[in-house]
């Protein structure tokens, strides 16, 4: 299974970027070879930078993303293209991905945040 991270630094041990659009990095990772390695963003100046690293992730074959917040875009593009996303909270990448390998991430069903502005609960 192939996976997408937003990542605040260049490997597993750094944290995930809450902010999945602006992340500077992404780990793309193998999960059953157990290999990894690391894409810049190359839409962070781009207009809907979430949108088009939606479509980067089909385009990689990804089957899940691990996000902390995703908009409501990026999240119906993956969602048509049958991309899972699951929500970490906060933490290491590699304890993002030990958590998605022990099946105990929450798998997200709608996006959690708006241009900008985390959704609020009703």
């Amino acid at each position: 299974m192939k996976i997408l991270v937003p990542a605040s630094g260049e490997d597993i041990t750094k944290k995930i970027d809450e902010h999945f659009s602006k992340a500077k990095y992404f780990i793309f990772m193998d999960v059953e070879k157990d290999v990894w390695e690391v894409l810049e963003n190359e839409y962070l100046r781009d207009k809907h930078p979430g949108d088009k690293i939606a479509a980067k992730a089909i385009d990689l074959k990804v089957q899940a993303m691990i996000v902390t917040n995703i908009g409501p875009h990026a999240f119906d593009i993956l969602s048509k293209a049958d991309i899972k996303v699951f929500f970490f909270e906060k933490g290491s990448i590699k304890e993002a991905i030990d958590k998605f390998k022990r099946g105990v991430l929450a798998q997200m069903f709608k996006a959690n945040k708006k241009h900008g502005k985390l959704f609020k609960e009703d």
